[in-house]
């Protein structure tokens, strides 16, 4: 039954992830959140780029490294042409992803698709349109594994990755 409930909440999400991505959208350039990770050599600060892969629904990479400690910045290339996506760390598992995507669906577009309540967004870039990149530099965490995922509205279930701090 728990499995039935699961996947009508993907068909629905992705069901809304059509409808909208047809409307398009309007918000651009880059934006930061507080401290968090994503990968790259132990020591001094470090960039990551990673996009999303065209029109699919996913990110072009799916697992990053950093070092607890380390200067992450991340560059995030929107490869779609029509569809926004983010890029955005958590801290904890897939319950506290969910309650962010879940979150930011209920806040938004004009609160970039993130909740009020940030306390588990450890970074973000803003929501991207089509072509565009945003950076976003932190403070990777403590040692772990840490989602990243996109919070506009019906990505969530799809645009996922980790990043682990070592």
């Amino acid at each position: 039954m728990e499995m039935n409930l699961r996947m009508l909440r993907l068909a629905l999400l992705l069901g809304l992830a059509l409808i909208l991505s047809a409307c398009g959208g309007n918000s651009g350039g880059a934006s930061g959140g507080g401290g968090a990770a994503s990968g790259g050599a132990s020591g001094g600060a470090t960039t990551i780029e990673i996009g999303s892969d065209g029109e699919n629904l996913a990110f072009d990479k799916t697992a990053l490294t950093a070092t607890a400690g380390q200067q992450v910045t991340v560059r995030f290339i929107n490869n779609s042409a029509v569809q926004q996506h983010n890029w955005v760390l958590v801290q904890g598992g897939e319950a506290e992803a969910a309650a962010v995507a879940n979150g930011g669906l209920t806040a938004g577009a004009a609160a970039e698709y993130l909740p009020a309540d940030k306390a588990n967004v450890l970074a973000h870039t803003a929501v991207l349109n089509g072509g565009e990149t945003g950076e976003v530099t932190f403070t990777a965490p403590a040692a772990g594994s840490y989602l990243f995922i996109c919070t506009v509205p019906g990505h969530y279930p799809l645009m996922q990755g980790t990043l682990t701090v070592s």
